[in-house]
C-alpha cells in the first residue's frame, strides 16, 4: 500500500509545460507514479477541480533570522511554500566563532535569534527543531566581514579578504549555498569591488552562487547592476540579484534599461537572475536610509549620538542638502510621508504611522519624528516604503530571469509586518498570473517552483515528476486570492486547500496538521 494517492488533479508539474489532469501516487516521501491507474494508499485524495503543483519555493527568504523562535512555518505554508531560501542580503546566522564584540554582532547580524561558529552547527541545529519548511541558507558577508574586520568603513587589505575566502570555503563546504551580499547595510556598505568579486570567485569555485541586495536601486541603479554583471564575469560565478525593484519616482524610468543590460550580460554566456516580490511597497529598517558614515561604530553608539544635535544637524545636511549619490538616500527620493512604520517596539503607538504622521502627532517635522524614534527604539525601527510603480512590478515579474522570493521579515508577537510574509504566492498567482494575465499559469508555477529548484541546486525539489519529493501544494487556480493589505497583514489567504511536505499533509485548510517534516537541504553544486 502506498502513503498518498492524489486523483483527479489538474497538474501543472513545473516544467511550464500545459498542465493535464492525472493521479499521483507517492510513499516514503516521493513520487512513484503518475498517470490514469488508480493504487491503493493510506491517504486518498479526489482533487477534482482543483491544480496540484509542486510546493512552491520562496526564492528570497529571512528564515533563518527567526527558525528558532518559529520553526512551524505557518504563515509561509499558508502560502503554499514548503522551501525556503534564506542567508540573504548579507544577514546570515553563520559564521561567528564568538570573537566579535555584542555590539559589533547586533550591527551585523540582521536581528538573528541565534548564531553559530560553522554553518555545519548551524544546519545540526536547524534540524533538530520542528520544521514546518525545508530550508537552505547562504553564508552572508555582514557576519564574515564582522568576524575579520568588525564595522569598520574601510576596504579590506589583501589579508583580510584572504581570511574571509577562508572562512567562506568552509562555509560552503559545510552545506552554505553561497555567498550574500547587503551592501545598503553595515558593513557591506563599506565594500568595493575588488573584495566582492574575489569573495564570490571562492563561492563559484565551491559551487556556490552569489546572491547580492546590490549597491543601489535608485540613482545609482545602472552602475549597481553593472557592477553585478562585472562580478559575475570576473569571480566566474552565478549571480542572483535579490528583489530587483527601482526605487523613486524620478527613478522608475530606468527598468526597461536595467533589465536590458542584465539581458545583453546574459547572452555573452554569463548567468545572471533575479527576484521580485510583487508588491510596490519595500521593507527594512531605517538605519539603511541613514548615511553610512554615521553608523561605522555600531547601531547603540548611532543611537547614542542622536543625543548630539550636531549630529543629528550633520545627517540631515547629508540627506537633504549633499545627497551623495554613492548609496541610495530613500527618504530624500521616496519622502517620509511613505515610510509607514511597522516595527517599533518601544513604541507600539507609532506602528501603523508614518514618519510624517508621528510628526504632526508630536508637532515636529517627519525627519524629527525619525530621530525621535529611533533613540527612543535603541535605532531598531522597520517600516514599508512606498517606492515603486506597478508597470515596473509587471515588467520585473515578466522578465525571463526572474523567480518571486517573499523577503518576508516576520516574527511571531510583531504588531505589523509587510503582507509579503503571509500573501506573496497567492498574491503573485491570483493578481499578476489570474487577474493581470502577466504570464501563462504553467509559466507562472515554473517560476516559482522548477526555476528556483534548478537556479540554487535543490535536487528532488521542484517538479512533479517519478522520483521527485512528495513536496505539494492543492489549490484553486480561479479562487487563488491574498486578502492582506498594510492596515491588516495577517488576514488567511484563499485558494490553498493542502500543503504536502515530502509527502506529509502539513497544513489543510489553513490550519497546522501537527507534523512537522521540513529538513535542510543542501545544494547539489553546479
Amino acid at each position: 500500500m502506498y502513503d498518498l494517492e492524489i486523483r483527479n488533479a489538474l497538474i501543472y508539474d513545473g516544467s511550464g509545460k500545459d498542465a493535464y489532469y492525472s493521479n499521483v501516487t507517492a510513499t516514503d516521501g516521493k513520487i512513484v507514479y503518475i498517470g490514469e491507474e488508480t493504487h491503493p494508499a493510506k491517504r486518498i485524495v479526489d482533487a477534482e477541480g482543483l491544480a496540484l503543483a509542486p510546493g512552491f519555493i520562496d526564492s528570497h527568504s529571512h528564515s533563518d533570522q527567526s527558525i528558532f523562535k518559529d520553526p512551524h512555518r505557518e504563515h509561509v505554508l499558508r502560502m503554499g511554500a514548503t522551501t525556503e531560501i534564506a542567508g540573504q542580503c548579507g544577514h546570515s546566522i553563520s559564521p561567528d566563532d564568538g570573537s566579535m564584540k555584542s555590539e559589533t554582532r547586533k550591527s551585523v547580524n540582521g536581528g538573528a535569534l541565534r548564531y553559530f561558529p560553522d554553518m555545519a552547527s548551524a544546519i545540526d541545529a536547524v534540524n533538530e527543531l520542528e520544521l514546518g519548511t525545508n530550508q537552505c541558507y547562504f553564508t552572508g558577508h555582514g557576519l564574515v566581514r564582522g568576524v575579520v574586520m568588525g564595522t569598520e568603513a574601510r576596504k579590506a587589505s589583501p589579508d583580510e579578504i584572504e581570511r574571509m575566502q577562508k572562512m567562506l570555503e568552509q562555509e560552503i563546504k559545510s552545506g552554505s549555498a553561497g555567498f550574500s551580499t547587503g551592501l545598503s547595510y553595515v558593513p557591506g556598505i563599506y565594500s568595493d569591488t575588488k573584495e566582492l568579486t574575489m569573495l564570490a570567485k571562492t563561492a563559484g569555485e565551491w559551487g556556490g552562487l552569489y546572491v547580492t541586495h546590490s549597491r543601489s536601486e535608485s540613482m545609482g541603479l545602472f552602475d549597481s547592476v553593472q557592477e553585478c554583471i562585472n562580478i559575475a564575469r570576473d569571480g566566474n560565478v552565478p549571480v542572483n540579484i535579490s528583489h530587483f525593484k527601482c526605487v523613486g519616482k524620478e527613478f522608475w524610468g530606468r527598468c526597461e534599461r536595467a533589465l536590458g543590460m542584465i539581458d545583453a550580460a546574459n547572452k555573452d554566456g554569463l548567468h545572471i537572475t533575479l527576484d521580485a516580490y510583487p508588491y510596490t511597497a519595500a521593507s527594512t529598517t531605517t538605519l539603511s536610509a541613514i548615511p553610512p558614515q554615521f553608523l561605522s561604530k555600531g547601531v547603540d553608539a548611532f543611537a547614542e549620538s542622536l543625543d548630539n544635535p550636531l549630529v543629528v544637524k550633520a545627517i540631515y545636511r547629508e540627506i537633504f542638502e549633499i545627497n551623495d549619490p554613492s548609496w541610495d538616500n530613500s527618504m530624500y527620493y521616496v519622502g517620509l510621508e511613505n515610510f509607514l512604520i511597522v516595527r517599533a517596539k518601544e513604541t507600539p503607538w507609532a506602528i501603523g504611522k508614518t514618519y510624517a504622521q508621528v510628526g504632526e502627532e508630536l508637532g515636529i517635522s517627519p525627519f524629527d519624528a525619525v530621530v525621535y524614534l529611533l533613540k527612543a527604539n535603541r535605532g531598531v525601527v522597520y517600516e514599508c516604503r512606498f517606492s515603486m510603480c506597478e508597470d515596473n512590478v509587471e515588467m520585473i515579474l515578466k522578465h525571463p530571469k526572474c523567480m518571486v522570493g517573499s523577503d518576508g521579515i516576520y516574527k511571531p508577537g510583531d504588531l505589523s509586518a509587510h503582507p509579503r510574509a503571509f500573501g506573496t504566492f497567492p498574491r503573485y498567482l491570483g493578481h499578476y498570473i489570474r487577474k493581470r494575465g502577466l504570464l501563462s499559469r504553467e509559466e507562472a508555477i515554473r517560476r516559482i517552483t522548477s526555476m528556483p529548484a534548478e537556479t540554487y541546486g535543490l535536487r528532488g525539489k521542484g517538479r512533479i515528476a517519478a522520483g521527485y519529493d512528495a513536496d505539494l501544494v492543492l489549490f484553486d487556480y480561479d479562487s487563488i486570492t491574498d486578502n492582506l493589505d498594510f492596515a491588516n497583514p495577517f488576514k488567511p489567504n484563499e485558494g490553498i486547500y493542502q500543503v504536502y511536505v515530502d509527502g506529509e499533509l502539513v497544513l489543510e485548510n489553513n490550519e497546522l496538521t501537527g507534523v512537522y517534516n521540513g529538513k535542510y537541504l543542501r545544494r547539489s553544486g553546479r
